[in-house]
């Protein structure tokens, strides 16, 4: 008998040792489980952004054979039903990942929670300041703080306004802190004073009575971080007492056509902050993001936008694991990530192994011209 006939003989009766292959793992089959908390009845474009966004990459064969799940959960803008709803999505839903909340409470409520689960959120849309102070989570939009920045950054350096001016509104008891630790930075790196300030003012409190004090104080340009029902009784109450030369420069929450079609002739000449490539422009960047919020009938607008690269920077991330993908994978893969330039953002988005994460750190202006909004400075102002 030949020797390779022998070896062969032998190897089957005693079961192959020689011959024997290392075995294969098998990867887990079924699909991948994503989670989102978000405050529906204020941020419903944001989800549906991610759950559009999975769709195409489902229907082009999903991560490795596997379709993309998304599972939300409406926080109802409450405290209690945000907790429930992330242990239900960890603990019941078994998601690998939180991607695209949109909650104005969720990060204050849930990121420890997080922490101790080794689970990672990947929020569409940041408010409350501990989404932008917690290691397992980070937001891709500039929100309000950062923005608060960029926007005094535009009116020194773009607009050369000397008396600027600043009035913020805590929807939060958190939002105070967060926003005087801001402006004290930024005073600090443009060697500015302001000419007039009133951080953390209530919702409710009069806003007569702070335009009023903006002229007083001759300011020539203010920034007011109300939502956009703040931003049109803002406008309207300016306009009525004749304070029309003042540039008034707005959050994101005023950037929709909306507040452009409420306001009509009374927004002329009003600026807001576009925490991604502005929407209205027509910029080729957002030729993928349009189609594809078209194609699910999503709106338009800064919130899908953030659900959009949220879901992109995910997708991303779950492409580069080798190996099963489960919810340690996914975090090791966000834990170890180096900053990436990321479509529609004018700052890399980044994760890694930092205690927080704020890593949109840049914005455009624009600026409502006969109803509609046109992109005052086509350069992103960048605070870092």
């Amino acid at each position: 008998m030949k020797p390779l006939a022998a070896l062969m003989l032998w190897a089957s009766l005693t079961g192959g040792v020689c011959l024997a292959q290392p075995p294969v793992k098998v990867e887990a089959k079924g699909p991948i489980k994503v989670g989102a908390v978000s405050s529906m009845a204020l941020f419903p474009e944001a989800t549906a952004a991610v759950r559009t966004y999975f769709a195409t990459i489902n229907d082009a064969g999903g991560i490795r054979g596997r379709k993309l799940e998304l599972i939300i959960e409406d926080d109802k803008i409450d405290p209690k039903t945000a907790a429930m709803a992330a242990r239900k999505l960890v603990e019941q839903d078994q998601v690998v990942a939180n991607v695209g909340s949109a909650s104005a409470l969720e990060c204050a409520v849930n990121a420890a929670y997080y922490g101790d689960k080794n689970m990672v959120s990947i929020q569409g849309t940041g408010v409350d300041p501990v989404c932008f102070d917690s290691p397992n989570i980070a937001p891709v939009n500039t929100g309000p703080y950062v923005g608060t920045a960029v926007a005094l950054k535009f009116l020194a350096d773009v607009r050369r306004r000397q008396r600027i001016c600043a009035v913020t509104v805590g929807y939060a008891p958190s939002q105070k802190a967060a926003f005087e630790q801001i402006i004290d930075e930024w005073k600090k790196k443009s060697g500015r004073n302001l000419a007039y300030v009133a951080i953390g003012i209530a919702p409710t409190d009069s806003l007569a009575e702070q335009v009023k004090k903006a002229v007083e104080a001759k300011c020539d340009g203010l920034v007011f971080t109300a939502i956009d029902s703040g931003v049109i009784d803002w406008v309207k109450t300016a306009r009525s007492m004749k304070a029309n030369d003042i540039d008034w420069v707005f959050l994101t929450p005023a950037y929709t056509q909306d507040v452009a079609d409420t306001l009509k002739a009374e927004g002329e000449g009003i600026f807001a902050i576009s925490e991604f490539e502005p929407w209205s422009s027509r910029s080729g960047m957002l030729t993928d993001w349009r189609n594809t919020m078209l194609k699910g009938r999503v709106p338009l607008t800064s919130l899908s936008q953030g659900g959009y690269v949220a879901a992109s920077v995910f997708v991303t991330a779950l492409r580069g694991i080798e190996g099963d993908i489960t919810r340690e994978s996914v975090t090791k893969a966000f834990k170890s990530m180096e900053p990436r330039k990321v479509s529609l953002m004018g700052s890399p988005f980044s994760f890694g192994p930092a205690p927080r994460h704020n890593p949109n750190r840049a914005a455009i202006p624009v600026r409502l011209e006969g109803g509609k909004w046109r992109v005052a400075h086509w350069e992103y102002i960048t605070y870092q």
